[in-house]
């Protein structure tokens, strides 16, 4: 009997399959009927309101204060909001810091407290003493100026440090173009800033912002309301209402017409491009599901135009993106970007126009359009199985002034949205007549093609600006004095490092350390006329090792080997020597391309061109030192750029070398210290195996 019901059973199941056409693509099915449940909610009197989400699957409780704040301008004390809020979460007026943080770690706990608002995490079991803790440190915190001092000087030590940094200074400009120095979003910080806040600054900040009449705590995990309630009304209810500081925003505008503003910043070795302009956009709009799926059609992501236009087709980037922000005070700014290599720098400027222009004109295709709705529906869907994703829905209805519904018909939003939609919308927010291109590079290489950029049969006028969006002059190189050559720069080196006098100098021998991430690190480098190794060492252990021989180039991570392609190998084999330069001396490829300012002082460029590695080397004018050397690397079609400073040359050994190096590591600026200089050691070719 059970032989022929399975029998049965198969039979009908293989009938069904055989009328199944699989030539035919299934019709989607409806969209999931989403139902999100509602927080239970109310409000104290002073203003507070108090969400709470049950979820009884885990023993633990998470709760988020938020301060739904306008933004304030800081002016002459720009950073004391990031001061404010570094100096929050250190305790109370009530326990010390030391064991604030000692008790807390005791629970397994997690406290985070800024002028935006506090969060705090435990196991069921600590919760009500963590959300005590957390309440206590937020409304009565222990402001002192030696926190004072170290957190100024921590601020201080970052800025500096990122000085440097192109990116750091691409979004600094791009933030003042856009919205003004009068404006919140458009200041910047600095060190004369941060130098002229005061503890009672920080007092007054503190007062004036940090209040409950617009602040929201969510409470979600394995907890009840009838719990929260006694523990808000104890730890929350004295906590007095006040009016919130703010300031004026002032009206934010486009350009009359698209325009270039470069920002120079002399050590790039690519350039940060970014098409961009401001919109007023909030979550409530009725365009905020259309503009949602243009920007994902955009540059959304690796399926997205612009990625697939300037990375998987031109090859001028890792990446290339699109974004518009919604906000419900001010303006929003559209942006579409890409970090490039300079010489494709006027062609990525170009793509980008180009593809917005084409959204605002043609109709984006059927596949583009379901593949974008499939994306943010998959998102959506996932996320409402997570507790905090109710609570975040519940705090933008509250917030943002939406209807009570918007997430329940979040999907079906999505769903109505047309390819005439998205033309339109890109049409009204993806402004391409009235932006401006930032480019963010370096000037003497760049300029000479990017002036000559043209859109809709028009060349677009260029600004120039310095790292900090003041006007300057048109940066260009300086003429190179009557008889500089590439040989003469090179022999001065050797002579003034002292190399020339060292007979048969073969090989050399350097370690520096430094640290990394709060870690140590150690760079021991072997340069010699068979060879080139390179070890770091991080924290003790090693993270890469790099060997190239005459034979082949490899990077090697732990047990794993990576041998490098041959036009790379072929390019490093012409720097082998002790000293760069004595193989630079020896090889009439080396041109001399001007005269550069680096860092304040005047440079010598030599350059060496190559298929697989390029390298630029910057000696001063003024002493003959070496202070810059930067390479372009293709790596299967693939540009990287790398950067190396050199400064404080002192005698190691004999020789006279730079006793510190800098590079950027992950947008973090790196600095060495030479520790270890040895002078023709002992090399075999298995040093390079």
């Amino acid at each position: 009997m059970k032989k022929l019901l399975y029998l049965f059973t198969l039979l009908i199941t293989c009938s069904v399959v055989a009328q199944i056409d699989r030539s035919q693509q299934p019709i989607p099915g409806p969209a999931p009927v989403i139902q999100v449940k509602q927080p239970q909610q109310y409000t104290l009197k002073n203003g507070l309101t108090v969400m709470v989400v049950e979820n009884h699957k885990l023993p633990q409780v998470s709760v988020n204060l938020t301060l739904d704040n306008p933004p304030i301008l800081e002016g002459i004390k720009a950073g004391l909001g990031q001061l404010t809020g570094s100096l929050m979460g250190k305790g109370s007026k009530k326990i010390s810091k030391d064991d604030f943080y000692d008790e807390v770690d005791f629970m397994g706990a997690n406290i985070n407290i800024g002028t935006s608002g506090a969060f705090a995490q435990s196991l069921t079991r600590y919760f009500p003493r963590v959300f005590e803790m957390m309440a206590d440190a937020a409304i009565n915190p222990n402001f002192t100026e030696e926190e004072l001092v170290k957190e100024r000087d921590i601020l201080i030590d970052a800025i500096k440090a990122n000085e440097k940094n192109v990116t750091s200074a691409a979004r600094r400009v791009e933030d003042l173009l856009a919205f003004g120095d009068k404006h919140p979003y458009g200041e910047y910080t600095t060190s004369g800033t941060v130098y002229n806040v005061k503890l009672e600054d920080v007092q007054r900040f503190y007062d004036f912002r940090f209040r409950p009449n617009n602040a929201y705590l969510v409470v979600v995990g394995d907890i009840d309301i009838e719990t929260v309630k006694p523990l808000v009304k104890k730890y929350f209810g004295k906590w007095k209402a006040n009016p919130v500081a703010s300031s004026p925003l002032p009206k934010v505008e486009n350009p009359e017409r698209t325009q270039i503003d470069f920002v120079d910043m002399p050590n790039a070795v690519q350039s940060e491009v970014v098409v961009q302009s401001t919109t007023y956009l909030t979550k409530k709009d009725a365009d905020y599901f259309p503009v949602l799926m243009a920007n994902s059609i955009l540059g959304g992501g690796g399926e997205a135009r612009l990625f697939l236009n300037l990375r998987e087709d031109k090859g001028y980037t890792y990446g290339s993106y699109s974004s518009i922000g919604n906000n419900k005070r001010t303006a929003t700014r559209f942006r579409a970007t890409a970090s490039v290599r300079n010489e494709v720098t006027d062609s990525a400027v170009v793509e980008l126009l180009s593809e917005i222009k084409r959204i605002r004109t043609d109709l984006v295709t059927e596949s583009e359009l379901k593949k974008a709705k499939a994306k943010y529906v998959g998102n959506f869907v996932r996320s409402v199985e997570k507790p905090s994703t109710i609570a975040q829905f519940a705090l933008e209805i509250a917030t943002e002034g939406l209807s009570r519904d918007f997430y329940e018909n979040y999907l079906d939003k999505i769903n109505e949205v047309t390819a005439e939609d998205v033309k339109r919308v890109a049409q009204k927010y993806f402004n391409v007549d009235n932006a401006r291109v930032i480019v963010t590079g370096k000037g003497t290489e760049v300029l000479d093609n990017l002036e000559k950029v043209t859109f809709n049969g028009k060349r677009l006028a260029i600004s120039y600006y310095d790292k900090y969006g003041i006007p300057i002059d048109r940066p260009s190189k300086a003429a190179v004095g009557e008889g500089v050559t590439v040989k003469s720069i090179l022999s001065s080196y050797l002579d003034k490092t002292g190399a020339s006098a060292v007979e048969n100098l073969e090989s050399l021998r350097l370690t520096y350390v430094g640290e990394f991430m709060q870690m140590a690190i150690k760079v021991e480098e072997l340069t010699a006329t068979m060879g080139q190794k390179q070890v770091v060492s991080v924290g003790g252990n090693t993270m890469m090792t790099s060997v190239v021989s005459t034979k082949s180039a490899q990077i090697k991570q732990g047990p794993n080997a990576m041998e490098l392609p041959k036009i790379i190998h072929d390019d490093l084999k012409k720097t082998f020597g002790a000293l760069t330069e004595i193989a630079l001396l020896e090889n009439d490829e080396a041109t001399l391309e001007g005269v550069e300012n680096i860092d304040g002082q005047d440079a010598y460029v030599i350059k060496l061109a190559g298929t697989g590695v390029s390298y630029t080397f910057y000696y001063s004018v003024e002493t003959g030192y070496k202070v810059r050397e930067s390479s372009l690397v293709n790596f299967n079609g693939q540009m990287q750029t790398n950067s190396t400073d050199y400064s404080e040359y002192t005698q190691q050994s004999g020789l006279m070398l730079p006793s510190k190096k800098s590079f950027d590591l992950g947008g973090q600026v790196v600095i060495l210290e030479i520790s270890d200089v040895e002078i023709n050691p002992e090399v075999e070719n298995a040093d390079f195996n």
